[in-house]
């Protein structure tokens, strides 16, 4: 995190019991209020600021422009409203609470965290699962900020001690939207709050996401087909790693799943088939059964047997990530690239696939799925395998990656790109990778990985959770298609929304049966 070598003499002005600053943020410069402009005045249930006219360079200049804040007292704190007015298109509105004590930080399970010398700073939703902080001083009173926004656009969040006095302070970042940029800008609600409880204050939040963000209770929601609410057991049957190494033919897959449906009724069983493709993520945009595994004619049988069996196959798709060196690239990549608010290309992660220690992925293109090329290419190659193998689930990897795409909004391209599929396909189950409140209301069951993204209890409230392809399985503790390569073995926590899930990479059925026998044991119930 940096910071200026100077002191920006941003205003410091007083509502209440808030000492705060404010900074408009455009696409060329950072701008605060002009003290001679500032005008304010406070009642029994609010407080206002008005401000005609900006500073920039450290108050040296002067620009056109004008802010308005408007507060209203809550118990314990203050609900906040800001528009502003700029010479250029703003970005991001930065409001900053001030003359704070020493701090911890709480994160998402609600432990202590230090604050390093370089501050603290975390991204909503890239990191954060909502838009929410909380910080404890060293006598233990709690301060939260959380922001009230149905259209889940980015917010940020700093904590670090001033640079020359001991008092900390607090960032709460808006960002508009990329598409949207202006130069007015109206921020959603802030609510700051003195004293908080993490869990009652994060109840509000969710509440609000319940009354204005299409956030539905996993009893409520009607994109789960009935079949998908009696599922007890996920099998994660990995196909072919990105090397070419076969894990499990389609043949394999078969002795696998006869031999968990004999010891739980396959109707409550889901299996998910990373690799089924072939080379894992090398064949992402270009979807078909591999010849290596069986071909179409394997493929067929494998779906068959499973339908015999009353289980129901999940295959994987890349939702935004392709391989920009297959043939059909050009058809749909080039206007579909993922950008930045200011059109740097993303690229997303960058694996080590060939452990040449370079991790030199040139070839992944990470694509947005709100772009209409795009997302008509996948939505084309799922529903041609749903309907050529009469499958009913799809699971979309790295759902969870976004971008403020100045062109297309990620979110509502999943929900256009999910809205199609159940509307071609009305009982079709749609999962994804991994999640924060914006992807809860589009997908019902997430993988779950405690590996670099904490999971609070709350989500089972509204999903349900299997095991990531990252957790390993049981014989040598192999994750089968995924980069990490080798991870201790642990069984998915013992709670309702958890689905036990285990893992089969070649092997795993003839030396971990034990293990095996009592994971199904444990989902029988």
């Amino acid at each position: 995190m940096q910071f200026f070598s100077f002191d920006p003499n941003n205003p410091v002005f007083q509502i209440k019991d808030w000492t705060l600053s404010l900074q408009i943020i455009t696409l060329e410069n950072v701008y605060g209020l002009d003290p001679d402009g500032i005008r304010s005045s406070e009642h029994a249930d609010t407080a206002a600021l008005q401000c005609v006219g900006l500073r920039w360079g450290g108050g040296q200049q002067y620009a056109p422009g004008s802010v308005d804040v408007l507060a209203r007292f809550e118990p314990d704190g203050m609900r906040v409203q800001i528009k502003a007015e700029a010479p250029e298109p703003i970005r991001a509105v930065k409001i900053m609470i001030r003359h704070l004590p020493p701090l911890t930080a709480l994160d998402q399970l609600d432990a202590e965290r230090a604050v390093p010398p370089e501050g603290l700073l975390d991204r909503y939703p890239n990191q954060l699962r909502l838009p929410i902080a909380c910080v404890r001083t060293l006598d233990g009173e709690t301060f939260g900020f959380r922001c009230e926004d149905a259209e889940h656009r980015a917010k940020r969040f700093a904590i670090y001690r001033e640079r020359f006095a001991e008092d900390y302070t607090v960032e709460c970042i808006h960002e508009e939207d990329a598409r949207l940029f202006d130069t007015r800008i109206s921020v959603p609600d802030w609510i700051f709050t003195r004293a908080a409880d993490p869990a009652a204050f994060r109840a509000d939040q969710l509440a609000f996401n319940e009354r204005a963000a299409g956030l539905v209770r996993w009893e409520d929601r009607a994109d789960v087909p009935e079949w998908a609410r009696h599922l007890r057991l996920v099998v994660t049957l990995h196909g072919m790693h990105w090397s070419g190494y076969t894990f499990n033919t389609y043949a394999q897959m078969i002795d696998t799943l006869r031999y968990v449906a004999a010891r739980i009724d396959g109707g409550q069983v889901l299996a998910y088939l990373p690799g089924w493709e072939g080379r894992y993520y090398w064949q992402y945009g270009d979807y078909r059964p591999e010849p290596l595994l069986g071909g179409e004619s394997g493929f067929a049988a494998l779906c068959h047997t499973a339908r015999d069996l009353g289980i129901h196959l999940m295959p994987m798709f890349g939702a935004n990530c392709v391989n920009a060196w297959r043939s059909n690239y050009h058809l749909f990549g080039p206007s579909s690239h993922m950008k930045t608010a200011t059109r740097n290309v993303f690229h997303g992660n960058q694996p080590d696939w060939d452990t040449s220690r370079t991790q030199d992925t040139g070839w992944q293109a990470w694509l947005n799925p709100g772009a209409p090329a795009w997302q008509r290419e996948l939505t084309r190659q799922i529903m041609r395998l749903l309907d050529q193998y009469d499958l009913h689930a799809v699971f979309l990897d790295t759902v969870e990656v976004w971008v403020n795409d100045p062109d297309f909004n990620m979110l509502e391209g999943y929900r256009q790109l999910v809205a199609e599929l159940h509307q071609r396909r009305a009982h079709l189950l749609v999962t994804g990778e991994d999640w924060y409140d914006g992807l809860l209301p589009l997908f019902p069951i997430f993988q779950r990985t405690t590996k670099w993204r904490q999971t609070p209890d709350w989500v089972g409230r509204y999903a349900r959770l299997m095991g990531h392809i990252a957790d390993s399985e049981p014989s040598r503790g192999s994750t089968g298609v995924f980069e990490s390569g080798y991870a201790p073995y642990e069984r998915m926590p013992a709670q309702p929304h958890y689905l036990p899930t285990i893992a089969f990479v070649d092997g795993t059925l003839e030396r971990s049966q034990h293990e095996i026998d009592s994971v199904i044991a444990r989902a029988r119930g």
